[in-house]
């Protein structure tokens, strides 16, 4: 899923329902997902509504998805296993 689909997926849900997924200080969740589940951030971008939108990944499969507030309070919305990177749009093959 590209990250432009994400945001866009992200920007359909109020900051209400989001609030309602585990938040909490930024740094705090970021440190959690590294020691527990050794998640590493791998892509990022910025939602219509100024959140940051964050994706971490293990080399085990595991995955998170963040979004941090203007606040700086960060939300998990959501979570799973079965991580593949894919190529980005700078690795895609043009063609001729």
């Amino acid at each position: 899923m590209s990250i432009g689909i994400l945001c866009a997926v992200m920007m359909s849900f109020s900051w209400e329902a989001l609030a309602q997924n585990l938040c909490g200080q930024r740094m705090d969740i970021i440190d959690t997902l590294k020691k527990r589940y050794q998640e590493e951030p791998v892509s990022m971008g910025l939602a219509g509504n100024g959140g940051v939108v964050e994706v971490f990944a293990s080399t085990k499969g595991s995955w998170t998805i963040i979004v941090t507030r203007p606040t700086g309070v960060a939300c998990v919305v959501s979570a799973g296993e079965a991580w593949e990177s894919l190529k980005g749009p700078s690795e895609l093959d043009q063609g001729v």
